[in-house]
This record gives structure tokens, C-alpha cells and sequence, in this order.
């Protein structure tokens, strides 16, 4: 007997049919959790790479899911009564303190099932009754998560001003461990606004108090971003000294779940170093340990970026296929954009038009999620490669100087260098 195929639609239409509201954010992603490419297109030129929205879903098999949404979301609900009843009780025994720390547990539960708006106002519900404490702690602690849910959602501005008044108000308690924990999330924002000198600036300060509270906790957080911003400003032996030093503290308080952000940023520094097979190599070490879904995404772009720089295309587009995968089945949207990204520079190497369709893609997620002007900048560069590849210099112009326009504004030297370069290239192939 034949096996019975259950009929698919397009994830785009699917979704066209769920009520944007909170109460059916389960149901939409178990749509694009559930999804899968087109097999019936596969080898189509365009199936191999399908969007998230051409993808195709079976209503069956989402019908299958729903028991567990329902008891997942049932759960969920069962937790945060409880902890919301437990706040009740405390302050009405007079724990206001405890009350507060009870109301951010909460929020940590809406936060980590990226329900952000939630979690924002678990959070200000707790620094509302933190605010008159004596002891400021839950206070402390209430604003740097408006701060992080703040910036997970890119509402930058907002995010500054809640770090601003951690900062101010740990400096006004005399509590390093607390002005250090500003300090990084301070030292981010300005990073994703482009102000990579006061990014370092912030950065050194916190490592300082790091440093004098001997915390090695928050010292490998700072010394793996002052690398980074070695690596920006073309320093990359003191970028590997600082990257070298933050190793050594993850050793030494034996916390795995640290190695990530030296593995990835280790392979980022020999990829600006041009040691690319360096690069895959510590790429495939650390995806070999097994990796959290949302660094095994980012892994897996990096080193889908390795492969094409050695022109291992059929690789590359591997990778991208599992990074996108994962991007999906975990709802990572803002993420898709580093996948198609990538599929553009494969399709780039290619000399394949269907990049067109991934760099559109880009622009559109980096649009509607509201992402950082440095994410556009970068997809615009690569998308006027693209376009100068395909022998549209016009247009290959227009994107570059773009980019070229958007880096000049945020300062950022190496990348105006970069797409400068290729503006000259992009003259001279002309002018030949």
C-alpha cells in the first residue's frame, strides 16, 4: 500500500492564516518548526535554497503538535502563577526584596522563550517595588535585564538608558561587581551603535574592576571583547594576547559552557589573520564538543565562510543549509540574516544570479526586525559584489557606496577601507 503523503502548503501562506497575537506565538512556530524545503523542487535552481516563507509545511503534521504546545504552554503558565503568587505572598509578608528577585525569575522564563515585551514588564513590575529598598541589589538587577531584553530587541536607545542607570547607581552604592556588569552591557550597545572606541573604553573600565575584584567570571568577558576590538582596529597580535588571556580564565573556573565564545572568536581572529584552515579547523573542534543551538548556528555560518574562501562551495552551502535549519526549528529570525548572507557569497563565487533572491531576503529581516546599520552595511557590500560579479556595474555602484555611506557614519574605518577598495576595483575593471 502506498505510504500516504500528507499535503504541504507554503510556510508564507500558513502563517497568512495565524492571528498575530500572543496566545497563538506557539502555533506559529510549531508552522516554522515543522517546515521543510520543497523536496518536489529540490533540484529546481531555486528549491536547493529556499527562504524561510517558500519553504512547505504539512497542516497534518502540525495538527500532531498540538497536544504538546498545549501542554508545553500549559506548563509554562503553571510556572510563572506560581512564582507570580509566590511574589504575592511575599510582600504581603513585608519581603519586598524577595518579592522583586521572585518577579525577575519570571521574567527570566519569558525572556529565555524570547517573549521580550513580557519579560520587560516582569522586569518593571520588580524594579517598581526595588525602587525605595534599602538594599539595592534587586534594583540593580531589575535594570540591567531591561537593559538586555531592551537591547535583544535592537531598541538601543532604551537599552542605554536602563544600563546608564545600573552604572550610575552601582558607582552611588560603591558596588564594583555591579558596576562591572554595566560596563559589559554598556560596552555592547556602544559596539552595536558603532562607537568602537568608547565599546573599548567601556570595556577596559570593567576589566579593571574585574580585575581588582579578581572575578575571573566577568574578566574573560571583557578580555574576549577588547580582542575583538583588536581584531577591528588591525591589531591582531594583541588581539591573540587578549583572546589568550580570556582562555585562560574559562580554564581556570572550568566552565564549558564558556568555551564557545573562545572557540568563535578564536576563528574569527584567523580568519582576519588569512589562516583560514586555522579558522575551519577550530570551527570543527568546537562543533565537535557539541554546541547550544544558537552558537552552533553562528559556528556553522563561520565556518560555512571559511569553506568559500577556499572555493569548497557544495561545503559551504552545507553548512548554510544546517545553520538555517537551526535558525528555524529555534525561531532564530534576526539570525537568518548571517544564512542568507552566506548563501549570497556562495551564490557570489557562483557567478549564480539566485544570490539576488538571499541578499533581498537579508535586507528585508535586517529591515523588519529593526537591526543594527552595521548588519545593513555588510549585506549591502555584499550584495553590490554580487551585482558587480553578474556584470551590473551601475547597480554594484549604488550598493557599495551605500554601505560605503553607512560605515563613514559609524566610523568604522576597516570595513570603509574595505568596500572603498572594491569602489576602486569597480572603476578600474571600467576603466580597462
Amino acid at each position: 500500500m502506498a505510504r500516504h503523503t500528507p499535503p504541504q502548503v507554503l510556510v508564507e501562506r500558513a502563517l497568512a492564516l495565524v492571528p498575530d497575537s500572543e496566545e497563538f506565538l506557539p502555533l506559529s512556530d510549531a508552522v516554522i518548526g515543522a517546515s521543510q524545503l520543497d523536496r518536489e523542487k529540490l533540484w529546481a535552481g531555486s528549491g536547493q535554497y529556499a527562504t524561510l516563507g517558500k519553504r512547505v509545511v504539512s497542516a497534518e503534521e502540525v495538527g500532531e503538535l498540538i497536544p504538546r504546545i498545549v501542554e508545553k504552554t500549559q506548563q509554562r503558565l503553571k510556572e510563572l502563577f506560581s512564582l507570580v503568587l509566590e511574589a504575592i505572598q511575599q510582600q504581603h509578608r513585608g519581603d519586598l526584596t524577595g518579592a522583586a528577585r521572585t518577579l525577575i525569575r519570571a521574567g527570566g522564563i519569558e525572556e529565555g522563550d524570547g517573549r521580550l515585551d513580557k519579560a520587560e514588564k516582569l522586569y518593571g513590575m520588580a524594579l517598581d517595588i526595588s525602587r525605595d529598598l534599602r538594599e539595592k541589589g534587586p534594583q540593580l538587577a531589575a535594570l540591567r535585564r531591561l537593559g538586555r531584553t531592551a537591547r535583544s530587541a535592537f531598541k538601543l536607545d532604551e537599552a542605554w538608558s536602563w544600563y546608564q542607570q545600573a552604572y550610575d547607581l552601582a558607582v552611588d552604592q560603591l558596588d564594583p561587581a555591579a558596576q562591572a556588569e554595566a560596563c559589559l552591557g554598556l560596552g555592547n550597545l556602544c559596539d552595536d551603535r558603532g562607537q568602537r572606541d568608547e565599546a573599548r573604553s567601556w570595556s577596559e573600565r570593567g576589566l579593571r574592576l574585574a580585575l581588582a575584584l579578581e572575578d575571573v567570571s566577568l574578566e574573560w568577558r571583557f578580555l574576549a571583547n577588547l580582542s575583538v576590538f583588536a581584531v577591528h582596529r588591525g591589531e591582531l597580535a594583541e588581539a591573540d594576547a587578549m583572546l589568550e588571556r580570556a582562555r585562560e580564565r574559562i580554564v581556570a573556573m572550568g566552565d564549558d559552557e564558556a568555551l564557545p565564545f573562545w572557540y568563535n572568536n578564536r576563528a574569527l581572529l584567523l580568519l582576519e589573520a588569512g589562516d583560514v584552515e586555522g579558522a575551519e579547523a577550530a570551527l570543527r573542534e568546537a562543533l565537535g564538543r557539541g554546541q547550544p543551538p544558537m552558537w552552533e548556528l553562528t559556528m556553522r555560518v563561520n565556518l560555512g565562510d571559511a569553506l568559500v574562501r577556499q572555493g569548497r562551495l557544495f561545503e559551504a552551502a552545507e553548512e548554510a543549509r544546517r545553520a538555517e535549519e537551526l535558525a528555524i526549528l529555534n525561531r532564530f529570525v534576526p539570525d537568518l540574516v548571517d544564512v542568507y548572507v552566506l548563501l549570497g557569497s556562495i551564490a557570489r563565487a557562483r557567478c549564480d544570479e539566485e544570490g539576488f533572491v538571499f541578499y533581498e531576503q537579508a535586507l528585508s529581516v535586517c529591515h523588519e526586525r529593526g537591526l543594527p546599520r552595521k548588519t545593513e552595511a555588510s549585506i549591502l557590500h555584499g550584495y553590490g559584489l554580487l551585482h558587480a560579479g553578474c556584470g551590473r556595474p551601475a547597480e554594484a555602484r549604488a550598493y557599495l557606496e551605500t554601505a560605503s555611506d553607512i560605515y563613514r557614519e559609524l566610523g568604522f574605518a576597516p570595513e570603509l577601507e574595505k568596500v572603498r577598495a572594491d569602489l576602486e576595483g569597480l572603476e578600474a575593471k571600467a576603466t580597462a
